[in-house]
């Protein structure tokens, strides 16, 4: 069933800790007070408790636990799993400045959720073999999500190395930074493949259905496959990568706009 009032106006109440957080996060650029640290972490913990009440709010009202049985809940299941990654990066500080990339993302996805949720909601999972395509598919928005967001800061921090500008010590070190998105590539990509296999399987029950997600799920396939191969070939390595890997999420945010938010954009 649709989200009810009382549960788009718990997820506007996220999205609102969420800013807040995410803002604070932002100035820890020009002052980094643990004071800030410490409110912005305990906002997007709050955010987490928010969204995760959301969820459980609408699994009761639904009468079922079985998570992203609709676009409503799919997309706010990426959105707190990311939201999580970063409430991790913020404690343990590893790369303290990626959460600036995240949030936007977990942003984006809880704004749609709400619209989908009021203008064009609908159930797509029918049976256990497309519950598991979604997961897969999802978890690979996930890994890319990442993926992106790491690509991101190397950009950036190559940009102002390459003009001798001073680089914030939140972004870390290139090599950090390339690490982290090819190991976020490598899991994602993964979890693509199944999720194209078995989407193969559904479309070929379905002999009206027009394949056109799946053949854009695999032009992103194909991209994140050169991505894993850069490393045999080293001059490919670096700031290509981290352009390839943000092209290949923005390429992912359509495929999600095309099966969640536009009618009919399932097929």
């Amino acid at each position: 069933m649709p989200p009810t009032p009382g549960q788009l106006a718990l997820l506007i109440l996220a999205i609102l800790l969420y800013t807040a957080g995410g803002i604070l996060s932002i100035t820890r650029a020009w002052t980094d007070r643990r004071s800030i640290h410490k409110i912005s972490r305990s906002l997007l913990g709050s955010g987490i408790v928010a969204s995760l009440g959301v969820i459980i709010w609408h699994a009761l009202s639904r009468h079922s636990w079985l998570p992203i049985e609709d676009n409503f809940d799919a997309l706010v299941w990426l959105a707190t799993l990311l939201a999580i990654f970063t409430l991790y990066v913020h404690h343990n500080r590893p790369l303290a400045g990626l959460d600036w990339f995240v949030m936007p993302i977990v942003l984006f996805l809880l704004i749609a959720s709400a619209f989908v949720g009021k203008t064009e909601y609908r159930t797509y999972v029918t049976s256990t073999w497309s519950w598991f395509h979604r997961v897969t598919i999802f978890g690979g928005v996930i890994g890319f999500a990442i993926a992106g967001a790491s690509g991101a800061m190397y950009v950036l921090t190559s940009r102002r190395l390459r003009h001798k500008a001073p680089v914030s010590p939140f972004f870390g070190s290139l090599e950090r930074t390339e690490h982290l998105t090819m190991t976020a590539v490598t899991l994602g990509f993964a979890m693509l493949t199944l999720g194209l296999i078995t989407g193969g399987i559904l479309v070929l029950n379905k002999p009206g259905h027009t394949p056109l997600v799946l053949t854009l799920a695999a032009l992103i396939w194909l991209i994140y496959a050169v991505i894993l191969h850069a490393p045999i070939n080293p001059s490919f390595r670096g700031r290509k990568v981290a352009v390839l890997s943000m092209l290949g999420f923005v390429l992912m945010l359509g495929v999600i706009v095309t099966v969640l938010l536009l009618p009919g954009g399932s097929r």
